[in-house]
């Protein structure tokens, strides 16, 4: 049998990930793995009709197809993306149809379950039946266990590529509707106090989003700054080199770190403008993200407010939502909202862009981040773990950071906490405390609250401001 991998990494053969690619060629010696580097290859493939041609030639003359790649940036890398997009446009669809496919990913397990859930989409989008995925840590192959399960993983795979199971679809088909956005009367700008506002965008013009980007734009004033991604100079998609880990440097010379610092970090507002294409936003808004990587693992938006405008049937999209949620909570910043151009009622989208813009300048003037939840929580101790274990040697600006800002904030650091729990556990094993305990530990649980009431200096403030306002206590 013939496999077609489809290699999503800029590095080509090089890739970690083609390593356990490698490792299942020699243990199904008997099956053909016909590997197609398109991460690497991007540019030649794009612009020759011959190279994208050859590449889907193989697809068609292999039994099954492997995704073979990175994670980058919560999904596939740039180039991966820019040729899944090349598919759909080119009418290349009916060469993957009725093929079995999986995908092989390595990470640190960072949403790595996002760009499998991606890749795992496209390929039912292609005609395809998905068997599953695996996802590694880098050097995951180095251990016999997971040896072992990587082989169980492509027998499973072979199997299914020979008998050709029926197997469940879990994606249902996207429908991208017609819509005419036509804006209103121009607002008048809110007062926006100083703030700085970029938006970034890959509007096509006369497009339904470049019309909300013009709204957009309005409502903050002369304050806004627009940008497309082309502005952004970028000669080419990140290519995992790991140039920057030492000192934030990229080894491209181009004018995209200049433009990223220079212009979307030194924002009080940033907001995303980009189109849905096939299942998330186009290769060039990938791009943005993967070449910011620059700056490492470091938050890099502490404070600011974020916002998306987007055109395309985003609400049936959930993992794109999951990952553009997570984006600017785990660089530090708050999500304000999203406004897509769904619905077709001009009105509406116009009232919702509006509302956007004021609630932006609103939480960037109080300074609001919302609380970090999941996602952020144990993205920042798998980070935390990581560079510390190990990756600081080579990503010494990562480190750096880390310790300057205080995020090695590791539990056991904390002696007074370690030794508080250790004699309140003591404490604990004395059978009339342990009783006492349990039938009181809902009014245990609450009681520190009581200081929280009566010391908090935030109510103490707010009482001030109703009195002074009412001549009521509060």
């Amino acid at each position: 049998m013939k496999i077609c991998v489809l290699n999503g990494s800029p590095k080509g053969r090089d890739s970690v990930t083609i390593q356990y690619v490698r490792f299942l060629e020699l243990a199904f010696p008997e099956h053909t793995f016909l590997i197609e580097d398109v991460g690497q290859h991007i540019h030649a493939i794009e612009t020759r009709e011959a190279e994208f041609a050859g590449v889907i030639a193989s697809v068609s003359s292999a039994d099954a197809v492997i995704f073979a790649t990175p994670v980058y940036y919560l999904l596939v890398p740039s180039q991966l993306k820019r040729f899944i997009e090349l598919v759909f446009a080119r009418n290349a669809r009916s060469e993957f149809s009725g093929k079995y496919a999986a995908s092989i990913t390595t990470s640190i397990h960072y949403f790595d379950h996002t760009a499998n859930a991606y890749l795992h989409a496209i390929a039912e989008d292609l005609g395809m039946s998905f068997t599953g995925s695996f996802s590694a840590k880098m050097d995951d192959l180095l251990a016999v266990p997971v040896q072992e399960q990587l082989f169980l993983f492509g027998s499973d795979f072979l199997a299914a590529a020979t008998d050709k199971p029926c197997i469940q679809q879990r994606y249902p088909p996207v429908q991208f509707p017609t819509v005419h956005y036509t804006p209103g009367q121009a607002p008048v700008p809110f007062d926006s106090a100083g703030k700085k506002i970029v938006i970034l965008s890959d509007a096509a013009g006369g497009s339904s989003l470049e019309r909300m980007v013009t709204r957009a734009a309005a409502c903050f004033g002369k304050d806004a700054a627009v940008y497309s991604v082309q502005d952004a100079g970028m000669k080419g998609g990140c290519l995992g080199c790991v140039r920057c880990a030492f000192d934030n440097t990229c080894v491209y010379t181009d004018r995209f770190c200049a433009f990223w610092s220079g212009q979307v970090l030194a924002a009080d507002i940033v907001i995303f403008a980009g189109t849905v294409r096939d299942r998330y936003l186009s290769a060039d808004i990938k791009q943005v993200l993967d070449r910011s990587f620059f700056l490492g693992h470091v938050p890099n938006m502490t404070g600011k407010q974020f916002g998306y405008l987007i055109e395309g049937p985003f609400t049936q999209l959930a993992t794109l939502s999951e990952v553009l949620t997570a984006y600017p909570a785990m660089q530090g910043a708050n999500l304000a909202g999203f406004v897509t151009d769904e619905g077709g009622d001009s009105a509406a989208i116009d009232a919702r862009i509006d509302a956007l813009a004021e609630r932006c300048l609103r939480l960037s003037r109080s300074g609001y981040v919302a609380p970090a939840t999941f996602p952020v929580v144990a993205g920042h101790k798998l980070f935390r773990d990581e560079i510390w274990g190990g990756m600081r040697a080579v990503f010494k600006a990562d480190h750096r950071h880390y310790k300057q800002d205080g995020l090695y904030d590791f539990p056991q650091n904390n002696y007074p906490n370690r030794i508080r729990t250790f004699l309140f556990s003591l404490f604990l094993s004395l059978p009339p405390v342990r009783n006492e305990a349990i039938l009181n530990m809902k009014k245990h649980m609450i009681q520190p609250f009581g200081r929280v009431f009566n010391e908090s200096p935030v109510l103490a403030r707010e009482a001030d401001i109703w009195q002074k306002h009412t001549g009521e206590k509060k």
